[in-house]
């Protein structure tokens, strides 16, 4: 992926709810088995990783919040 793609990608990731992050994720996982690029197949890895600690990011923050109320 090009720089503006990543761009566009943490744009989307920024703005995704749970469940888009959900169905990214399984989208992305059912291609990378038919992937053979080792370009790709990094950035797939990155993409969800990225996502994977998007989720966490959230609810580490939903759980702050809930503590401070």
């Amino acid at each position: 992926m090009d720089k503006d793609e990543w761009k566009q990608f943490l744009r989307w990731l920024d703005e995704a709810n749970e469940d888009e992050l959900a169905q990214m994720k399984q989208r992305l996982r059912s291609t990378q088995a038919a992937v053979t690029e080792p370009g790709v197949r990094s950035d797939l890895r990155r993409m969800l990783r990225l996502i994977d600690e998007e989720v966490l990011i959230r609810q580490n923050l939903a759980t702050r919040s809930k503590e401070h109320r």
